[in-house]
C-alpha cells in the first residue's frame, strides 16, 4: 500500500483558497460595455455610399436583461452628435453582438471590450463581406458633445 506524502493542512487550505480565487477572478473583471464610447468607424471594401465617421456610442443597460445593452449610435459632424440609431446587443463575456435589417442593408455587429477600448466589425449579411472596423475609447460625458434626446433615436 502506498502513503499518500504528508502536507500541512494550512498549506492544503492556502492552496485551496489560492485556486478559488483563481477561478473567481475573471467573472469578478468582466468588462462592462455601459457608457459612453468614442473613436472611429472606417469603411472596409468598395462601398461607395460608406463614409468614415468619427462616433460616439452610449451603452445603456436594458431593465430586466443583465446580459443585454441598448446602443445609441451618434457620429460627428460640424462637431455636433447626429443619431444614427439604437440597436440591441448581447453580451458574452467580453463580446457584444447585434444583429440588424434596415432598408436593404443587413449586418451582424460584433465587439470586442479590452479594458477602456473596444474593436468591432460590421459583416454584412448574407455575404459575409467586411463593412467597417471600429476602434473606440470609453470616454466620460464631457469629453464629447452633448447627446441628443433619447427619443431621437426612434422605438
Amino acid at each position: 500500500m502506498t502513503r499518500m506524502p504528508y502536507v500541512p493542512l494550512a498549506i492544503l487550505t492556502l492552496a485551496c483558497l489560492t485556486s478559488l480565487a483563481a477561478a473567481a477572478e475573471p467573472a469578478a473583471t468582466t468588462p462592462k460595455p455601459t457608457g459612453t464610447w468614442t473613436g472611429t468607424s472606417t469603411c472596409v471594401g468598395n462601398h461607395p455610399a460608406c463614409k468614415d465617421e468619427v462616433v460616439v456610442y452610449r451603452f445603456m443597460p436594458i431593465a430586466g436583461e443583465p446580459l443585454k445593452v441598448r446602443l445609441l449610435a451618434d457620429k460627428i459632424l460640424a462637431g455636433k452628435r447626429v443619431p444614427m440609431g439604437a440597436l440591441e446587443f448581447t453580451i458574452a463575456g467580453s463580446r457584444l453582438s447585434g444583429e440588424f435589417q434596415r432598408n436593404t442593408t443587413h449586418g451582424l455587429w460584433e465587439f470586442r471590450i479590452a479594458g477602456d477600448t473596444m474593436e468591432g466589425t460590421l459583416v454584412l449579411l448574407p455575404s459575409r463581406e467586411l463593412g467597417r472596423r471600429v476602434s473606440v475609447h470609453r470616454v466620460s460625458d464631457d469629453q464629447v458633445p452633448a447627446a441628443p434626446a433619447i427619443e431621437d433615436y426612434g422605438p
